[in-house]
């Protein structure tokens, strides 16, 4: 039982609510008690008044010794409903701990969630008379004026329950106005709910702090969310509150580098490194700056890194590695796959070390965390239960402009959807994409084995990843077996060397039955393209222009440097000699700065091609960069790493496209397109074949006029734009596939 010095703290602090000596009491209060729960947040709190006690807080965390496994994640609290066998023992151990100590504040306060998780689904920020007791309790006990309804709030918006999080969070600002953490915890509500304008207002009182700390996670919430121009002056604020402090100018640097200002990202992380010399992120920063891509040296010197350490930062620079080896032209195709494989297999083994029994359940599919065997779904007569894990369903991502039209179209009395979302960001796209999962879990911050619990609770059939070794990757649940058949699918263009994958979900171009040797998993080749377009804006084309093209010829690529390899920039410098009246326009974010101009206008130089004969041009709203293709006559796909959305969008607005078919899934994406549509005769088997077919194209043009919008009426009638049937078949694929567990 808790004894009553835990209330006299929590009494005490009210008065001194920065006393780190109070709040070191209660943690070896906690600690005593074997309460994992309260001790972290005591914890917290104790590190947030004096940073040096980071070490003794984790000694005395490392002393708990908890039997109940039920206790050892508080990340429960964040799930929308009961995923975890010990709801009914965590109330009973709460209510005598509130009865042997009535002042206990975190024990009322986790006591008052319990109960709305245990509430009906839909009910669960409802006033029961058992939860609003625990309420008033909590709220009678609070150290500090708000606390209560703020970490409710947590609990509600982090479970996917934004409308009773901000019904809590306006009672915590009317009665203290001052906590700029919950006026950010508003704004992250209103932006879960679409409401934009009511979130700016959130965000700018949140801004009103002088926190250089709450600054730094406000200004990457801004960015998340879109608002990079207000994430920048809070960044900029944050520097000028702490102008010598490494993390912050590196975090200015950093965020700079992502939106393109390239000159002042350079200021900055030079000036870390004259304080830090040997500061590996900004030297990293800086390599990406200097390249606007991934360069040989780079990707060289990650791989001898691997070589040496095996996996890099527990997985982080693993998994950067694989994404650096498919822009890389001097790779054969079976090294790639073979390194996939290889780090593959060691972040297998860096999961297995830390998770031993989790891995070992990986191994038996048949078998659920709690021990229920796997019925088929087809045994039941019941709907498949399908689940996607992304993080990547919102605004223009590649993920979501191709996912969200499949969704929309699914067949419920087939599929039972269910969406595990792990992303930052929540738009009209999310909001479009939770309306079409038949479960939605917010899953954001949970982390690998509590979201590994989440799905195992809802005994999935099929449980699809949609990142691969992208960002927003939640690959730990997969090594983790948290389905019967585990697929992967959209998100990455390569195998992913991870044995834990059943399938990856491709088409018999990107991966003919031929080259089976590069994949680790079993592949389902769907019909037509694995990728399928079917916008969900409108990007409407101009009238027609009914002569033939004037004038030069231009030649466009829109894709992101990173892209443009010196293969490709070798081969587009042979397609502008053999199309002498030609320009070249060069379309990329970071394109806005100068100095990447100058560095790509050196590139193509350095391959005999006249300055005057290139454009280059920054980034611009969507809209208005769909438009833009109208200012190009022939679409050039780069090599190896084909475009993949960027293709879709130049052959939607018209433009006829020139690819090389290579020898993997990446560098295969443009033939699949083409092939789809009937246009084989734009793919290129050489590079000499290549500039063959776009001298002419460019000969044709010349001669007769193109009809941009009759183009598009031959791609709609073409598979790669038949969502109806894409979508079909991806549901064939999940039943097939199910039959072979």
């Amino acid at each position: 039982m808790t004894h009553p010095k835990a209330s006299q703290a929590w009494q005490a602090l009210r008065k001194a609510p920065v006393s780190s000596a109070l709040w070191m009491g209660l943690l070896r209060h906690y600690v005593r008690q074997a309460l994992p729960w309260h001790a972290r947040y005591v914890a917290i709190q104790a590190q947030r008044c004096e940073a040096r006690l980071g070490t003794e807080t984790q000694r005395l965390l490392s002393q708990l010794d908890v039997d109940e496994p039920w206790l050892g994640g508080d990340q429960v609290l964040m799930q929308a409903a009961p995923v975890w066998p010990g709801l009914a023992q965590a109330m009973a151990l709460l209510q005598a701990q509130v009865a042997a100590d009535a002042g206990d504040w975190l024990s009322w306060l986790y006591l008052a969630r319990c109960h709305e998780l245990a509430l009906p689904a839909g009910e669960s920020t409802q006033m029961s008379p058992v939860l609003r007791d625990a309420v008033v309790h909590a709220l009678a006990c609070e150290p500090v004026l708000g606390e209560t309804g703020h970490w409710l709030a947590v609990w509600r918006l982090r479970s996917g329950q934004a409308a009773g999080a901000l019904a809590a969070l306006q009672a915590v600002l009317q009665q203290a106005p001052g906590r700029f953490g919950s006026w950010l915890l508003q704004a992250e509500a209103h932006m879960h709910l679409g409401n934009a304008a009511a979130a700016e207002q959130s965000f700018a009182r949140a801004g009103e702090s002088q926190n250089p700390d709450f600054l730094g996670l406000l200004a990457n919430t801004l960015f998340f969310n879109n608002y990079w121009e207000q994430a920048l002056q809070v960044r900029e604020a944050v520097v000028r509150l702490r102008p010598n402090h490494v993390e912050s100018l590196l975090a200015l640097g950093q965020l700079q580098s992502k939106v393109w200002l390239s000159e002042q990202a350079e200021q900055n992380l030079q000036r870390v490194l004259e304080m830090e010399p040997d500061n590996v992120e900004a030297k990293g920063a800086l390599d990406d700056l200097h390249n606007s891509g991934v360069s040989r040296p780079q990707f060289d010197r990650a791989l001898a890194a691997f070589e040496a350490q095996g996996v890099l930062n527990n997985g982080v620079g693993a998994t950067r590695l694989l994404m650096q080896s498919l822009y890389q032209d001097h790779l054969s195709a079976e090294f790639v796959a073979q390194l996939h494989r290889r780090v593959g297999d060691a972040l297998l083994a860096d999961f297995a070390q830390t998770y031993p029994d989790m891995a070992q359940a990986a191994t038996r599919p048949e078998v659920q965390a709690h021990g229920a065997v796997v019925v088929p779904a087809q045994a039941t007569k019941r709907r498949l239960r399908v689940g996607y894990v992304s993080g990547d369903l919102h605004r223009q991502h590649p993920v979501n402009l191709f996912m969200l039209p499949v969704l929309k179209r699914h067949d419920h009395s087939r599929l039972e959807v269910f969406i595990y979302h792990v992303g930052t960001m929540h738009d009209e796209y999310t909001r479009q994409a939770r309306a079409c999962a038949d479960h939605w879990r917010e899953a954001t911050k949970l982390d690998d084995p509590a979201l590994h619990a989440m799905v195992q609770a809802d005994q999935l059939d099929v449980l699809v990843d949609l990142a691969g070794h992208t960002s927003s990757h939640r690959l730990g649940v997969f090594a983790m077996r948290g389905a019967p058949v585990q697929m992967t699918y959209l998100g990455y263009p390569h195998s992913t060397g991870l044995r834990c994958f059943d399938w990856l979900i491709a088409d018999r171009v990107v991966a003919p039955p031929e080259h089976e040797r590069l994949f680790v998993e079993r592949v389902a080749r769907l019909p037509g393209s694995v990728f399928c377009w079917a916008p969900v804006d409108h990007d409407p084309l101009q009238a027609d222009v009914l002569n033939p093209v004037q004038g030069p010829l231009v030649f466009g690529s829109f894709n992101n440097l990173l892209k443009l390899s010196d293969k490709t920039v070798a081969l587009w410098a042979r397609v502008l000699a053999a199309v002498p009246d030609s320009v070249l326009l060069v379309k990329a974010p970071v394109l806005r700065d100068e100095a990447v101009q100058a560095m790509m206008q050196q590139r193509f130089v350095a391959q005999g091609v006249d300055p005057g004969r290139l454009q280059f041009r920054g980034p611009t709203e969507l809209s208005q960069m769909m438009q833009e293709y109208h200012d190009v006559h022939i679409a050039l796909d780069p090599t190896p790493y084909n475009g993949g959305t960027t293709s879709l969008q130049a052959l939607w607005m018209g433009c006829p496209m020139v690819t090389l078919e290579g020898a993997n899934f990446v560098s295969r994406m443009g033939a699949s397109f083409l092939r789809a549509m009937g246009r084989d005769d734009w793919v290129a088997r050489d590079e000499a074949d290549y500039v063959r077919i776009a001298a002419e194209l460019a000969q044709q043009l010349r001669q007769k006029a193109w009809s941009r919008h009759a183009f598009r009426a031959q791609m709609l009638a073409s598979p790669v734009c038949d969502i109806e049937a894409h979508t079909r078949h991806i549901e064939a694929v999940y039943e097939e596939a199910v039959k072979h567990v």
